[in-house]
């Protein structure tokens, strides 16, 4: 049976979630600006607050109705988008580019400008990054953690049991 929260404990878990900055949501909680590294540290050992955690986690996925398929889908669609798709549009024709292509462009900037009496318009469109989109696609499917487990080194708790003691 799990242990009762306190409040501050409680607020920790909100405040936490919301991003995932411990030290932060110490500090939002109540907890010394001083000692918020630790105590945060402490807090996020503790499984009834990582139950809690995980609950509110849970909660936050049920209600935006998103599933892990639909993370990985979006996160595809940043990796492999074309911007060329993108080039020399018109502001109309950038309304009109599909929906999965507009959700990629993070910035719009449309600038007219008369140079010696010709009117030029530019569009200027930042995308999402597709570096980063990759990146977490890795993490999501667990890219790193085969990798790290790969490289793990085995260090013996009890370096004595594995001596030689052949010349005793």
């Amino acid at each position: 049976m799990s242990k009762k929260l306190t409040d501050k404990q409680e607020r920790f878990c909100i405040e936490y979630v919301i991003d995932f900055n411990a030290t932060q949501a110490a500090i939002r909680s109540g907890y010394s600006e001083k000692t918020a590294n630790e105590q945060s540290s402490r807090l996020l050992v503790n499984v009834n607050i990582q139950n809690k955690i995980q609950e509110l986690k849970s909660k936050a996925v049920e209600k935006l109705d998103i599933t892990h398929t639909d993370l990985l889908r979006e996160l595809k669609n940043w990796a492999y988008s074309d911007i060329t798709e993108t080039i020399s549009l018109t502001p109309s024709e950038v309304k009109e580019l599909p929906i999965e292509i507009r959700r990629l462009v993070t910035k719009y900037k449309h600038t007219k400008t008369n140079i010696e009496g010709v009117e030029t318009e530019v569009i200027e469109l930042h995308f999402v990054s597709k570096e980063k989109a990759i990146e977490m696609i890795a993490k999501h499917i667990g890219f790193y953690e085969i990798d790290n487990q790969q490289k793990k080194i085995e260090i013996p708790l009890f370096p004595d049991v594995y001596k030689d003691n052949s010349d005793k």
